[in-house]
């Protein structure tokens, strides 16, 4: 009996460990950002994170480990962006497209609907570089859809603008001939979310090891700079997902429901949430890293020991897709 409890408490103190979320990669805990996206250029062996907030900062970094430097930013003169929020950007989106680094990005303010995301291009992505495009879609208020936190995918049917926040969900529109070329109509197509969610943040990737596409999205409340409470445990921010056969959806959480649907539960399989001192993870983007060969997850995060109302950090963590769906690992 003793033999056969001492092994039960064992089995359960494994599953426990090996089913625990592993805390962010060291290094990057002091570097404050919202909505961090990162890409590496190969020629200058450098990662790059861009952020929400001013003129889109930029670090840089030769290992994930950090340390990470502030070097400037994307759009040190504002965006060319018509927009009371020009100089105040928010959640960019880094690829790599037709020779260029193009970024993408939103300019909008709190609760507004007024919104737009706009374009930019670099041949290395270090301040100086970057040529603004201007505006790609814009949204008003009566819109099903606020054209804010975008996302670009270039698959086989060409690059697709994945955007949303609130209102009605998360959409996606094709660009066509070039990145600031909207090609097909808003909202275009309906990915994530529902009226009275709180889902943000999409975004669409392919693995190489998986046939599969992925809707990634935030769900629930993002803790803010000075903020001065908490929602109820359950109700902050978290990162789910949703898989389909291609990047236009539809997507499906692991229980086979559309990630569009009013359900309970709600839709979507968990990702990243709250767990040690890591409290309401969101505002993600996904990364082949081409150094290490792995899915790579960035996101911000509020340590939940700081007092309330405080920044976010940079989180970094591995993705292994092996299962058929997203599981964070060291």
């Amino acid at each position: 009996m003793r033999t056969t409890v001492i092994g039960s408490l064992l089995s359960l103190l494994t599953t426990t460990f090996v089913a625990a979320t592993p805390n962010p990669i060291a290094g990057s805990d002091t570097v404050e950002v919202r909505d961090p996206a990162i890409w590496y250029n190969p020629s200058l062996a450098k990662y790059f994170v861009f952020s929400t907030n001013g003129q889109i900062p930029i670090w840089t970094s030769s290992v994930l480990t950090g340390p990470w430097t502030n070097i400037g930013s994307a759009l040190s003169s504002c965006s060319i962006i018509d927009s009371s929020g020009s100089c105040n950007i928010w959640a960019p989106d880094i690829n790599f497209i037709d020779g260029l680094y193009t970024l993408y990005y939103a300019v909008s303010a709190l609760g507004s609907q007024n919104s737009a995301i706009g374009v930019a291009t670099s041949p290395s992505m270090m301040p100086g570089t970057w040529t603004d495009l201007g505006e790609v879609i814009s949204s008003v208020t009566g819109d099903v859809f606020n054209a804010i936190d975008p996302n670009i995918i270039d698959d086989s049917v060409g690059l697709q603008l994945t955007f949303g926040s609130y209102w009605d969900g998360i959409y996606q529109v094709g660009l066509w001939p070039g990145v600031n070329d909207q090609a097909s109509p808003t909202p275009g197509t309906h990915l994530a979310g529902y009226s009275g969610r709180p889902a943000e943040a999409g975004f669409v990737y392919k693995p190489a090891s998986q046939p599969y596409y992925y809707g990634f999205f935030s769900d629930g409340i993002t803790p803010l700079i000075g903020a001065t409470s908490r929602p109820p445990a359950g109700e902050e921010y978290k990162v789910l997902v949703g898989r389909g056969a291609v990047g236009q959806g539809p997507f499906y959480g692991e229980l086979g429901n559309d990630i569009t649907l009013n359900l309970t539960p709600a839709t979507g399989t968990l990702v990243l949430g709250s767990h040690d001192n890591v409290y309401a993870p969101g505002g993600q983007s996904i990364f082949a890293d081409p150094v290490s060969g792995r899915d790579v997850i960035v996101y911000h995060y509020v340590k939940l020991s700081d007092p309330i109302g405080g920044p976010s950090y940079l989180g970094i963590n591995y993705l292994d897709f092996s299962s058929g769906w997203p599981v964070v690992v060291s």
